[in-house]
C-alpha cells in the first residue's frame, strides 16, 4: 500500500499551474523583449539553436516545480506488519491406571464403558483443542512411566494416549501411587522455561503406594511454580477417590480440584480447565514506510537546475 505522509503540501501544485497560465496571458498579450528602431532589420539575422530553444526553456520549469511538491509530500510505500508472539503452557496429563479403572461404571451412548476408555476420550478431545502448548503424558499405577514428553506434536501425544490401556503395568503393580505420579511429573517439567507450567491428574482412587508422600510431592511442585490440577472420577459409591487428599494438592500448588461421576461430568471437567490454562498471546501491530520523496526531488531539482543553466549560461538574453 501507499500513502502521502504531508498530502496538505498538495495545494502548492496551484503554484506552478499558475506560472504557466500567467505565462501562456502575457504571451498572447505581447510585450517588446528590445526596442530597436529598425526591427525589420533583425529579421535578417540568422537563426541559431539557441534562438530556437530559448523561447521554450520555461517548459523545464512546471514539471520541475511539480516534482519538488510531491517531494514534499512525501510519497511512501509500505507494508502494516502484525507480529503473533505466543507464550504456550506446558502441560503433563497424568493418568490413572491401576486396576480398578477397568471398572465398567460409564455410559458412552447406550454402551457401558470403563473409566479408563472414557477417561482416553476425554483427554484426547482436551489434547486436540489446544495450540501453542507443548503437552506430555505419564500412566502410573504402582509406578509412573512417561509414555510421551512434552511436545507440540498432539496427533503424537494421543497415539501415546491411544496405546494405554491395563495391561500396562503388570497385576501385581497397579496399584495407586498419586505421590510418585506427581513427582514424575515436576521432573518432566522443572526444566521448562515456560510461564506456566501445569500438571493435570486423574485418579479413582487414593494413595495406595509408592515411596513419595503425595502432600509431600505437591509441595515439590508448588517450589516449581507448578499448578497441580486433580480430578477425581469415578461414578459415586463405586470408587474410593480421597477428595480431600486431591482437594489439598490442588489447594497448595495454586490448582483447582474437580469430582466427576460420568463421562458428562469429565468432559465439563476439562472445558473448565482449557479455560483456567489458556496461552498468553501477545499481538504487535506497526507499519514499515519506505520513503519515496527523492525519486521526485532530485529530478525536480535536476529540471529547475537545468532551465536556469540553458537560460542564464548557453542562452543569456539582453535585458
Amino acid at each position: 500500500m501507499w500513502r502521502l505522509a504531508n498530502p496538505v503540501y498538495l495545494l502548492l501544485l496551484v503554484f506552478p499551474f499558475a506560472l504557466l497560465a500567467w505565462h501562456v496571458y502575457g504571451s498572447r498579450r505581447g510585450r517588446s523583449s528590445l526596442l530597436f528602431s529598425g526591427g525589420h532589420l533583425l529579421q535578417e539575422l540568422p537563426r541559431t539553436w539557441r534562438t530556437v530553444v530559448s523561447p521554450h526553456t520555461h517548459w523545464l520549469r512546471y514539471p520541475g516545480l511539480i516534482l519538488l511538491v510531491l517531494a514534499l509530500t512525501r510519497p511512501q510505500t509500505g507494508q502494516a506488519i502484525e507480529e503473533v508472539e505466543t507464550f504456550g503452557v506446558d502441560i503433563m496429563m497424568v493418568l490413572d491406571v491401576s486396576a480398578t479403572m477397568g471398572e465398567r461404571d460409564m455410559v458412552d451412548g447406550n454402551r457401558e464403558v470403563s473409566r479408563l476408555l472414557a477417561a482416553k476420550k476425554e483427554m484426547a478431545k482436551f489434547i486436540q483443542g489446544r495450540s501453542s502448548d507443548r503437552i506430555g503424558l505419564i500412566a502410573f499405577a504402582t509406578q509412573s512411566l512417561t509414555r510421551c514428553p512434552l511436545t507440540t506434536d498432539y496427533d503424537l501425544v494421543n497415539l501415546a494416549l491411544d496405546e494405554i490401556d491395563l495391561n500396562l503395568f503388570p497385576q501385581d503393580m497397579r496399584r495407586t501411587a498419586i505421590g510418585n505420579a506427581i513427582a514424575t511429573g515436576v521432573s518432566r517439567l522443572w526444566k521448562s522455561d515456560a510461564r506456566s507450567k501445569v500438571i493435570i491428574l486423574l485418579t479413582d482412587g487414593d494413595n495406595t503406594a509408592g515411596n513419595v508422600a503425595p502432600v509431600t510431592a505437591a509441595e515439590i511442585a508448588k517450589d516449581e511454580s507448578i499448578r497441580v490440577h486433580t480430578i477425581g472420577f469415578g461414578s459415586v459409591g463405586r470408587t474410593d477417590v480421597n477428595e480431600d487428599l486431591l482437594r489439598t494438592i490442588a489447594d497448595t500448588t495454586g490448582g483447582k480440584y474437580f469430582r466427576s461421576n460420568s463421562l458428562e461430568d469429565l468432559q465439563q471437567v476439562y472445558d473448565l480447565i482449557d479455560e483456567l490454562e489458556k496461552s498468553e498471546v501477545v499481538v504487535k501491530n506497526y507499519q514499515s514506510w519506505d520513503e519515496w520523496f527523492p525519486w521526485f526531488l532530485w529530478p525536480g531539482c535536476g529540471l529547475i537546475l537545468f532551465e536556469i543553466a540553458i537560460r542564464h549560461l548557453l542562452c543569456r538574453r539582453v535585458p
